[in-house]
């Protein structure tokens, strides 16, 4: 009812009640009426259309249906409904993950957990969470905000309908424990803010936390500038090499810890001339860092249309769909190359070590006091404080246990520079809006217009859409450095050292070293989208983690600023294998049917469990077993050596559960990797698909090193006693309420699909840390649903009574993969009891 016509019955009303008038729908016979000379007074001009004595409060409402697996599928007419059902729906099957994550990002892991807590990570995330309400909840936009206080109602719902005494028990679990609570919109934005940092503060926060200066009552005037030292001097016998590992471990997230694979195919190369859709995540198999599926539609109320409906998986406690697809897109994401923080080298006043030159003046080093509760050694509960210091950069780092080269203060050093951390993602809030305009995008073209403003903190994406354009971006946040910057402001001698070693460090004495601002950059210091790669196309583009350099061999990307990643470099053995499949599927030449991709092919690719370092060198390995008659001089149980050998001349170089051979080629590389000069072939950026190749075999000194590698692979296997001729099912497993269930992939480091597993005595690779994770195939045919299929290696639930807790990783023990219900119609098929309607007022 319109509000005119509201006031129209309100004003018949009362020229009735004075008897001068009778008010009918309009039409023939009505007379005009003739106002009064004195008409009543005119009525509030903005009258309550439809009164109400007593208005019902606004509530949180959603519909959440559950299909096979476990997979939630939640249904809302606004924002805030859709994360209170999304809340809900995750808290059933894995609430203790997020409540863990939430008592480490409010800095309380080492009060809860002692040993297994994190003392100098819960300090620097309650620095980071200090201040999260006015710089990253408020900057949120509305319907994002509403989002996430829906989605905390929802998971709080779940505790309260529960309780703490009926939650889960395991390893994972929480039942009756202390740190279990509600948590606050504060409490769930402190962990966005720590999933934003994943691959820049948090990684840094052992040398944020260690930064000290130094004891004011031990120094005079003048005596640390004594002291110093010239970086010359420093260098001398320096371990570049150990310094380089040491810096490998904290300058990016590793393919080990965090990695992915994706195609995405175009018309071209698709078998039915649609796109098609890879993605293959490579995450830990607990923890917070895992996905959980989920299906989350949003249809206004008076609209039949969604203004949001997509399904896939989201990061555990992320409120929308991570990775997934929606009626005409798909997209996965690939960990990205690009570097989200710079050091600045502060030059100190040599007078006090508390200031620092910027622009030919002194600036004052500032600090901020942090004080938290521990545990203590008896185990009760005590206050520690602890001070972090910062220039107008950011937060002053200590990467003293990196090398004593990068000490903190000069006291300790003997260089008078000081390190200071910019980490461009601290404050990013663009991430949740961008990932919703994502999953609304229906092409490529409204795909890269939601990639536009830069949100997207740490990763590559890659789409396709049902239209058969195929996309790559390194679409992500990444430090502004330019090409001038990097001949300007890195200087002298060590910032050029870190810099190579990937710890971008520029000058921090001159505002012409700040960050750089591109003209369509969403905030200072961060590259704007025209200068980002990508790469879109109607054959295919690929990621295996290195960068967008090789998204595809017959267009490479050339000319991007180097601190997003490397050109014309060696790639790894994983990326070779993913282009090295593709082009084999293109030909049709792979064994796996007709030419071309479809969803179910994009399966057999991935689960074909295909070892790259083994098809390049294992007719060299079985040439030196047969040339090789005496194994004593390099082992200790030369038949043992023998019997292997025996094993790899009849292995076909997979890492399939029922093949055998696997495990003792897996521990000769590990070893043979390191082999100098092993290639006759050296790597060529014009072929950096097939090359390096082809072992050295006439250098007698890389034929010794082999044997030997070897022979000490084999001997790691009896000293673990691992059955050498064990299929890999039988080493490689995922062991679920006493049950051992076979895993097929292996290690990034040879491997396409990937399983990153520690060798236990007596046991097997049955400690699975990462890999494979969240999998879907996507396609589409002619009518309106998705030809969608998804895989999660570790199941739905983490919770071990859950029949959700297994399930999955039997599927994929068996290469069997679920198929996506997306529309209605399969959604009710495949439904698992009735659905829920979720219902609580907000709070007033």
């Amino acid at each position: 009812m319109s509000p005119n016509t509201n006031l129209f019955k309100y004003l018949c009303f009362l020229l009735v009640i004075v008897g001068l008038a009778a008010c009918g729908g309009g039409g023939g016979g009505s007379a005009p009426v003739t106002p009064p000379t004195n008409p009543m007074p005119d009525p509030d001009p903005d009258p309550d259309p439809d009164p109400d004595p007593d208005p019902e409060p606004p509530s949180f409402n959603a519909n959440l249906r559950f299909t096979q697996f476990g997979i939630p599928h939640v249904q809302a007419s606004d924002w805030a409904g859709l994360g209170y059902g999304h809340g809900y729906a995750y808290a059933t099957q894995n609430f203790c993950v997020l409540m863990r994550e939430i008592v480490a990002a409010n800095g309380q892991s080492q009060r809860y957990f002692g040993d297994d807590g994190d003392l100098a990570a819960d300090f620097v995330f309650a620095l980071l969470g200090d201040d999260v309400e006015s710089v990253f909840l408020d900057a949120l936009s509305d319907d994002m905000r509403e989002l996430a206080e829906g989605y905390v109602a929802g998971f709080n719902r779940y505790l309260r309908d529960t309780g703490v005494a009926n939650l889960p028990a395991g390893d994972e679990g929480c039942v009756d424990e202390p740190w279990v609570r509600e948590i606050t919109l504060v409490d769930y934005g402190k962990m966005l803010r720590k999933l934003a940092v994943r691959a820049s503060s948090e990684p840094l926060a052992d040398f944020i936390f260690a930064a000290e200066p130094p004891d004011p009552s031990a120094s005079t005037t003048g005596s640390h500038s004594e002291s110093l030292r010239t970086p010359k001097q420093l260098l001398a016998g320096l371990d570049t090499k150990q310094l380089q590992t040491a810096i490998d471990r904290i300058a990016l997230p590793k393919p080990e810890q965090l990695g992915s694979n994706a195609y995405a195919t175009g018309s071209q190369v698709t078998q039915n001339g649609g796109g098609a859709l890879l993605g293959n995540p490579h995450f830990p198999w607990s923890g917070s860092n895992r996905f959980a599926m989920i299906h989350l539609t949003l249809t206004p109320e008076g609209t039949t249309e969604p203004a949001y409906d997509v399904m896939g998986a989201a990061l555990h406690g992320f409120p929308l769909v991570s990775i997934g697809f929606n009626a005409d897109l798909a997209w996965s994401h690939t960990v990205s190359t690009g570097s989200r923080f710079v050091l600045h080298e502060l030059q100190l006043n040599p007078d006090n070590a508390m200031q620092y030159e910027f622009d030919g003046e002194m600036r004052d080093i500032t600090s901020q006091t942090i004080t938290i509760n521990v545990q203590n050694e008896s185990g009760g509960i005590e206050q520690q404080s602890h001070t972090f210091y910062f220039s107008h950069f950011g937060p002053i780092v200590d990467l003293g246990s990196v090398n004593g080269l990068l000490a903190g203060w000069p006291v300790a050093a003997g260089t008078g520079t000081l390190y200071t951390l910019r980490d461009i993602n601290a404050d990013n809030v663009r991430g949740l809006s961008t990932w919703r305009d994502v999953g609304q995008s229906g092409s490529i073209a409204e795909l890269e217009a939601a990639l536009a403003n830069v949100g997207i903190p740490w990763v590559n994406t890659i789409a396709a859409d049902r239209a058969g354009m195929a996309f790559y971006g390194d679409i992500s946040a990444v430090a502004n450095v330019t090409e001038m910057q990097r001949t300007d402001c890195i200087g002298g001698l060590i910032a050029p050292l870190l810099t190579d070693f990937g710890l971008t460090t520029l000058d921090g004495s001159s505002a012409d070293c700040e960050l750089s601002t591109d003209a369509d950059a969403p905030v200072p210091g961060v590259i704007g989208y025209d200068r980002l790669p990508k790469l879109i196309n109607d054959s295919y583009v690929a990621n295996a983690n290195d960068s967008y350099w090789l998204s595809n061999p017959d267009s490479l990307l050339t000319g991007f600023p180097q601190i997003i990643g490397s050109e014309e470099v060696e790639q790894s053995l994983r990326t070779r294998l993913a282009f090295i499949q593709m082009q084999e599927r293109i030909a049709g030449t792979d064994g796996l049917g007709a030419a071309g991709t479809n969803p179910l092919l994009l399966q057999d690719m991935l689960f074909s469990s295909r070892n790259m370092a083994a098809e390049l060198v294992i007719g060299d390995v079985r040439t030196l077993c047969s040339n090789t008659p005496d194994w004593s001089v390099y082992s200790s149980n030369p038949a043992a050596v023998t019997q292997a050998c025996g094993i790899l001349d009849s292995w076909d170089t997979t890492h399939n559960n029922d093949q055998t051979g696997g495990h003792i080629f897996y521990e000769f590389w590990r070893n043979a990797r390191a082999i100098d000069n092993l290639w006759l072939v050296q790597f060529d950026a014009a072929d950096p698909v097939n090359t390096p190749r082809t072992v050295n075999t006439a250098d007698a000194t890389v034929i010794e090193a082999a044997r030997q590698a070897l022979a000490d692979g084999v001997q790691t296997l009896l000293d673990a006693n691992i059955a050498l001729d064990a299929p890999w099912g039988e080493v490689q497993f995922s062991e679920r309420n006493g049950e051992r269930i076979a895993i097929h992939g292996g290690s990034g480091d040879m491997l396409f699909s990937v399983i990153t597993s520690e060798l236990i005595d007596d046991e097997g690779y049955s400690a699975i840390r990462h890999g494979n994770s969240y999998m879907q195939t996507v396609g589409w045919e002619a009518d309106d649903c998705p030809d969608a299929y998804g895989l999660l290696s570790y199941s739905q639930s983490s919770d071990p009574a859950s029949e959700h807790y297994a399930d999955q990783t039997e599927l994929y023990s068996n290469k069997q993969w679920v198929d996506l219900p997306f529309c209605n119609a399969d959604i009710e098929a495949a439904q698992l009891g009735d659905a829920i309607d979720l219902e609580e007022a907000m709070p007033q």
